[in-house]
């Protein structure tokens, strides 16, 4: 991102934000926060994604589908492996990926239209935990990054190592379908196979999400780091679990703001 950007955000009276970070973060906090402060409009990339998806052949994924409720999502995506299990084959699964990141996509962009065409002072934009699978942070043309960080400045959460340990620990008590870049998927997916030595359809589903989800971690965390560093700016969680509401977190980003213009 061009310095003169971060300049454009810190001088405005209003804000547009765009929070990029790991599911667990706090994106829905700050956002809910936000929400509160009455002139700020909430757009949910997760709960477009869904409206995108859930249409004709899979409309029955709508049932209970809400912007407070999108567990559907993960419900769509399925689980490879033994269909006692709950599993689905890994074609299948692929296939589901692809329908998901074209979801994305279109309703990542949609917030740059959404963002231009609103009577309120303020945006905020909770973007998809996976959003980091459908960029490049070191492709300055990147299509998806230029237009999010014309429309929003681009606000990356992170946490300490240890935070990530955690994070681990409370996807093993409920394990859920996760969103993958399909080369990433592709090579994770028959690394695991060799290593249990087991063909597809005796694979435990939750084990391979689970497998596959410490990788995801590690190399999402490094991915989010490259797009606050290029991109945007980065807030630690340390300094998100202390603030109780909006305003706060706006006089956060003011400040890590001024440390940006600084560098």
């Amino acid at each position: 991102m061009k310095q003169n950007l971060f300049s454009k955000w810190n001088d405005n009276k209003t804000n547009q934000y765009a929070i990029l970070g790991m599911s667990g973060l706090g994106k829905t906090f700050i956002s809910l926060q936000l929400k509160k402060l009455k002139t700020w409009k909430h757009y949910s990339v997760d709960y477009e994604i869904g409206k995108i998806l859930f249409t004709e052949n899979n409309r029955s994924f709508l049932d209970g589908f809400s912007i407070d409720n999108l567990s559907n999502l993960s419900v769509f995506l399925g689980k490879p492996g033994n269909k006692k299990k709950g599993g689905i084959t890994f074609t299948e699964y692929v296939e589901r990926q692809r329908l998901h990141k074209e979801a994305e996509i279109v309703a990542t962009l949609n917030s740059c239209k959404v963002a231009n065409n609103i009577s309120y002072e303020n945006f905020i934009c909770d973007t998809s935990g996976s959003i980091c699978e459908i960029v490049d942070p070191n492709n300055p043309n990147d299509k998806i990054l230029n237009a999010i960080s014309k429309n929003f400045l681009i606000i990356c959460l992170e946490a300490n190592k240890d935070f990530y340990e955690t994070l681990i620990q409370r996807f093993k008590l409920s394990p859920k379908p996760m969103f993958y870049r399909e080369e990433f998927l592709v090579e994770l997916w028959n690394d695991y196979l060799q290593t249990v030595n087991k063909d597809e359809t005796k694979v435990d589903p939750d084990d391979f999400i689970l497998y596959g989800y410490k990788a995801l971690v590690a190399r999402r965390k490094k991915l989010f780091e490259e797009i606050g560093e290029k991109w945007g700016i980065r807030i630690n969680f340390n300094d998100i679990k202390k603030i109780k509401t909006g305003s706060e977190f706006v006089e956060i980003v003011r400040s890590k703001l001024k440390e940006k213009e600084v560098k």
